[in-house]
């Protein structure tokens, strides 16, 4: 039924890291997120992107960008609860913080618990990466979407 999604992250690496304390939005702006399970922004803003992924499926988070001499790695996925929804569940199997592998090409991989109250519920998460340029990095934040589905 379901299967596996990969959610990419490319990043306009080299104009992002050239920035002195950006704002959300400046991150936003240099950030394009896809998959290959035809996840979709509406507006087309990083931070609405929604990714449908399933029940008992893995998810892996990976970063690209174009630009010569750097690298981007998904250092954390983390849970962003939301407090107004005592219903708010977070579905996948591992921690609130999920650890990406570590280094300039670090990846991030769960699994979403396959629990079928959790079917249809959306999760809002952040997403940890960092620039790597010249044995030096530059970490930040985005906050996308994912939608359960059996």
């Amino acid at each position: 039924m379901g299967k596996n999604v990969q959610i990419v992250l490319t990043v306009d690496a080299s104009s992002l890291y050239q920035m002195n304390n950006p704002s959300q939005d400046e991150i936003h702006d240099k950030c394009i997120l896809s998959d290959d399970n035809d996840g979709i922004s509406e507006n087309g803003k990083v931070q609405d992107f929604l990714s449908n992924v399933y029940l008992g499926k893995k998810i892996e988070w990976v970063g690209e960008t174009t630009d010569k001499g750097y690298s981007v790695a998904i250092d954390k996925i983390v849970y962003d609860f939301d407090l107004n929804d005592p219903n708010d569940k977070y579905f996948l199997d591992d921690d609130i913080t999920i650890l990406g592998t570590g280094g300039k090409s670090s990846n991030v991989i769960a699994t979403v618990k396959d629990q079928l109250e959790m079917a249809n519920t959306h999760n809002i998460y952040k997403i940890g990466f960092s620039v790597h340029y010249n044995d030096q990095s530059k970490s930040y934040l985005i906050d996308p979407k994912l939608l359960s589905n059996t």
